[in-house]
């Protein structure tokens, strides 16, 4: 009866919620079941068990508390007995239930880049990784500014789903990526989302940025392309392409075209040094033939001869200076693609090249004009040409 009196007045038991611990070095926070003390008590068993019903623990304790180390993320259930001054164990008190939560660092398992445009009302972000708990919170950060996340649902430990709204106002450019689970446990994953103004730029710039992440080009390449596209393509037509813009077929496609035009070339300039050998050959043997009487048969046919090769000669020299003239807009036109496709993955799209510094930028336009000339009565076509230098204060 005594037992029973002690048990009844025996008062609440403190619930567990969180339980933060790390293995590795972390700071370890530590979180106790307490009930108040029975008078006449000399101790109290506490039996735990954990969610298939087998006892993880099952001792006698001599204070009032239990400390709640080592113990896994889960549904736990406790109960305590006391312990009266006979050493006899009254009876148990009704099984309780408590979780315990291990709040470790949240790691994402993709190098994901999430795209955001500001034609959208709002964006779900798909988090896959470890170590979702909640409540964990997520948010953006860029030049001290955060947006956090209005809604994120922990659909298990490995994923999770965080919803933020897009508001017109929000700064366009590239944020980073945080997710802060409990007892500030938290991961930056740096440039991960890319907010523009349109769907097409923001997918843009997260290939882009997919491409930084696994480490395909430097970090700050972007920042400034042209001239490592330029030179790139100047040495092999095709590879500043593929190294800004991922396009691996201009690799491929532009040197075999170079090649193409080359041997086209130094084919046409070895038959062009043969026929213009020949065409001497003949001039002399001309000359040698001219006062043989007796030879001015053979002095026609080789005057013929002569006039064939030089014409041979001729033809060759003029494929030349056309594969010359091919060979040299297929270069120059390489050129230029590299520094347009630099030019459509900067994520700064001001207009113009770079001088050496980010203040300092020269650009040239080419306008058109057309139109109706009444005094000559005649259609007129021209094209106007402005090159300007900018600096920034």
């Amino acid at each position: 009866m005594w037992n029973k009196v002690l048990l009844f007045i025996l008062v609440s038991f403190s619930f567990v919620t969180s339980l933060v611990g790390q293995t590795n070095g972390e700071e370890v926070t530590q979180y106790q079941l307490r009930w108040m003390e029975v008078e006449g008590a000399t101790g109290y068993v506490l039996e735990i068990k954990n969610s298939s019903g087998y006892l993880v623990f099952s001792e006698k304790v001599n204070g009032t508390s239990y400390d709640l180390v080592n113990y896994t993320s889960g549904i736990y259930e406790h109960r305590v007995a006391v312990v009266n001054k006979l050493g006899k164990v009254g009876s148990y008190s009704d099984w309780v239930k408590f979780e315990v939560v291990v709040s470790r660092v949240p790691t994402l398992t993709k190098d994901s880049i999430y795209s955001v445009s500001k034609e959208e009302k709002e964006k779900v972000f798909l988090l896959e990784g470890k170590d979702f708990i909640y409540p964990m919170k997520v948010y953006l950060v860029i030049g001290g500014k955060r947006i956090l996340a209005k809604k994120v649902v922990i659909e298990s430990d490995s994923v999770a789903k965080a919803t933020f709204a897009v508001d017109a106002d929000t700064d366009t450019g590239i944020y980073d990526l945080v997710l802060e689970n409990p007892r500030n446990k938290v991961l930056t994953a740096k440039q991960r989302v890319v907010l523009s103004d349109s769907k097409e730029k923001a997918a843009r710039f997260a290939a882009r940025q997919e491409r930084i992440i696994r480490k395909e080009v430097p970090e700050d390449y972007y920042e400034t392309p042209y001239w490592s596209t330029l030179w790139r393509s100047t040495l092999l037509p095709g590879w500043g392409q593929k190294y800004i813009d991922g396009k691996n077929w201009k690799v491929y496609v532009f040197p075999l075209v170079a090649v193409s035009a080359v041997a086209v070339y130094a084919n046409s300039y070895n038959k062009f040094l043969s026929a213009r050998s020949d065409y001497q050959s003949a001039v002399l043997l001309g000359a040698l033939l001219v006062d043989q009487p007796d030879a001015q048969v053979f002095w026609l046919v080789n005057r013929t001869n002569a006039e064939a090769k030089f014409n041979t000669a001729k033809t060759e020299l003029g494929v030349i200076q056309a594969g010359a003239g091919i060979l040299g807009a297929f270069l120059l036109y390489n050129i230029v693609d590299s520094y347009f496709s630099a030019k459509r993955n900067v994520a700064n799209y001001e207009p113009g090249f770079p001088l050496g510094e980010a203040t300092k930028r020269i650009q040239a336009t080419v306008t058109t004009d057309a139109g109706w000339n009444q005094s000559k009565f005649a259609y007129e076509y021209g094209s106007r040409y402005q090159i300007e230098f900018s600096s920034r204060f």
